[in-house]
This record gives structure tokens, sequence and C-alpha cells, in this order.
């Protein structure tokens, strides 16, 4: 959502994003999450003055999340088969090619993750970002300085995906006496 799509846009698809995902479980329901995901964003739209308006640009999303598990959950535990979560956190976008500029925002949003064996859990989520810029379409205020969107004038963005983790170290369970 920004100066070409200032209201909730019809979703299109977009160039895989993808990327690797560190995660540290504090207890089964806390964790904090490092990403750095590669992506394009692009959009285009007959701006007010009858021409066209668009843009395509590439970046390195770098970011940290804590995540909040809303019922008990731990990879490979057979009594935590899933969960649904919530997460938000902070990130850096690098901007690498095309028209826009490197930028600061404020990721959230929530998902659900599953067991999927022993040290495999996968799930689906949506997460927006709001941006603390107004030029990640490269555009300032196309309709004039009076322009507002109903959420201020930086640019927001959202991922909708699906995701894959495995569990590289398998420290001695806990013991089951506390369970």
């Amino acid at each position: 959502m920004g100066d070409l799509s200032s209201m909730v846009p019809v979703p299109h698809l977009m160039p895989p994003a993808i990327g690797p995902i560190a995660r540290y479980n504090f207890n089964m329901r806390n964790a904090l999450r490092a990403h750095a995901i590669f992506y394009t964003l692009s959009d285009s739209e007959e701006n007010f003055r009858g021409g066209l308006a668009e843009f395509q640009s590439s970046f390195v999303d770098l970011g940290l999340d804590f995540e909040f598990n809303w019922w008990p959950y731990k990879t490979g535990n057979p009594k935590t088969k899933y969960s649904p979560y919530v997460s938000a956190g902070l990130g850096y976008s690098l901007n690498y090619a095309g028209g826009s500029v490197s930028h600061l925002y404020l990721p959230f949003g929530g998902g659900l993750k599953a067991n999927l064996g022993k040290r495999l859990s996968g799930g689906v989520e949506v997460n927006m970002r709001k941006t603390f810029t107004d030029l990640i379409d490269g555009i300032t205020n196309l309709g004039g300085e009076t322009v507002q969107t109903p959420v201020g004038n930086n640019d927001w963005y959202m991922f909708t995906g699906v995701f894959l983790t495995y569990k590289i170290f398998n420290y001695r369970e806990e013991c089951p006496t506390y369970d």
C-alpha cells in the first residue's frame, strides 16, 4: 500500500521470495527468529495526471522477529503437533536493484506451524511490513502534498508464504519428569 495503491490492493503474484531463517526457542511458547529474504516488489497504475506510474525494486531483507505460540509447541515433540502463532519485530531491507530506497520496517503477522517429523516442521504465515519511508514505490505523494492514505503516507507491503525448517541441533531432551 503506497502512492500507487492507497487502498488495500488486489493481491497479485510476484516472483517468489526466498531465504534462510534461524529460530531459537526460549521455551514452548516463545522464540526468536532471524531471517534473510531476497525478494522483488513491483506495481503499476494509471496516475492522477493520466500517465502510467510503475516501479520494480529488488531487496535483501534482514530481520529479527519475536514469535509467540498460542499453544505449547516444540519441533519433533509428538505431544505438540501444531500451533497458531503471532510475530512482531524489526528489520531492514537493502535495495540492490531498482529505483527504490533501502528502508527500516516493523514486521508483524501470524501463521500456523506444524511438526512434519522428528526434525522437520513447516507452516504458512501472513506478514505485514510497515515502513518508515514513502519511497518504496519510488514516488512521493503522487496526487500532491495534500493526499494522505488512511494509515499515513509511509508505504506498507505484505508477504504470504510457506516455510520449512529443519532442526539442526538435537540437544538432550528435557527430563520427562517435568512434562
